[in-house]
C-alpha cells in the first residue's frame, strides 16, 4: 500500500499533515490500512485520520497512554480520546498553500533567521511553548524574524510536526502588515525547499483565518483536533 498516493487520492489538502511528513521522511508509520492512518512525526507528535469506526480500538490503544502530542482528524476517535481523560487543547482548520507561485516581498521588511540571542524576546511574547521547545526550533533553523528599522518586529517558525506557526508581531509593530510579509517569506522559503506550506489555525482565531484567506490558502475539509 502506497500510503502517500492513497492519501493524495482521498484529498491532498485535507490530509497534508500526514502526507508531507511521510514525504519528508520525518514520520514513522505506526498503523496504516484502509481503516485509517496513524503516524509518529519526529518522535513527538502522533497524527491520525480514522476512516472506519470499527478500527477505533486498534488506533486508540496506540494513542491512549502516549506522552506525544496528538493530532486527530474529525471523527469518533476524538470523542473517545476525550472520554479516556486525554487533555483537549484546541480545534483547528488546516490551511494549505496550493500554488507554486512565490510572493513578491516588500523591501521595507528584512527577513532573517532567528538566532538564540533573540530567544528572550520570543519567550516574552509567545506563550504557547516552553524555552526548550523554542530553543530546539531556533537551533534547527526553523524560525525567521522580520526586522524593521534595525529592530525585531515579528517572528514565525515551523513546528516540529511540519505546520507553519508561532507567528507573533510585537505590539509596537502591529497593523503594518508585517505578519503578512513574514508569512509570505516563510511560504517562499518552504517552496524553495520543495515543500507544501500549510498551517493549523484555531477555529476561533478570526484574524489568522482572514490572513490565510488573503494569502490564497485552501482549506481542508476536516477540523483537526489537538490533545495531550
Amino acid at each position: 500500500m502506497d500510503i502517500v498516493s492513497w492519501l493524495v487520492e482521498k484529498g491532498e489538502i485535507t490530509y497534508i499533515d500526514l502526507i508531507e511528513p511521510l514525504r519528508e521522511g520525518t514520520a514513522e508509520v505506526l498503523l496504516a490500512s484502509e481503516a485509517g492512518v496513524l503516524i509518529c512525526i519526529n518522535k513527538n507528535t502522533r497524527c491520525c485520520a480514522l476512516f472506519d469506526e470499527q478500527a477505533l480500538p486498534d488506533f486508540a490503544k496506540l494513542m491512549v497512554g502516549s506522552d506525544d502530542a496528538l493530532c486527530v482528524h474529525e471523527g469518533p476517535l476524538v470523542e473517545y480520546l476525550k472520554a479516556q481523560g486525554l487533555p483537549y487543547h484546541l480545534g483547528c482548520v488546516q490551511a494549505v498553500y496550493p500554488s507554486k507561485q512565490r510572493f513578491v516581498l516588500s523591501s521595507e521588511v528584512t527577513i532573517q533567521p532567528l538566532c538564540l540571542e533573540d530567544l528572550d524576546i520570543v519567550l516574552a511574547h509567545y506563550k504557547h511553548a516552553d524555552r526548550a521547545y523554542i530553543t530546539e526550533r531556533v537551533s534547527a533553523g526553523s524560525m525567521r524574524k522580520a526586522v524593521v528599522d534595525g529592530q525585531l518586529a515579528a517572528f514565525i517558525g515551523r513546528h516540529a510536526e511540519g505546520t507553519i506557526g508561532m507567528l507573533e508581531v510585537l505590539p509596537a509593530w502591529r497593523r503594518r502588515h508585517i505578519g503578512e510579509e513574514l508569512e509570505k517569506a516563510y511560504i517562499n522559503l518552504l517552496l524553495d525547499q520543495g515543500r507544501i506550506p500549510y498551517c493549523h489555525v484555531d477555529t476561533a482565531n478570526t484574524a489568522s483565518l482572514s490572513l490565510q484567506k488573503k494569502l490564497g490558502m485552501s482549506w481542508g475539509k476536516d477540523v483537526i483536533h489537538w490533545l495531550n
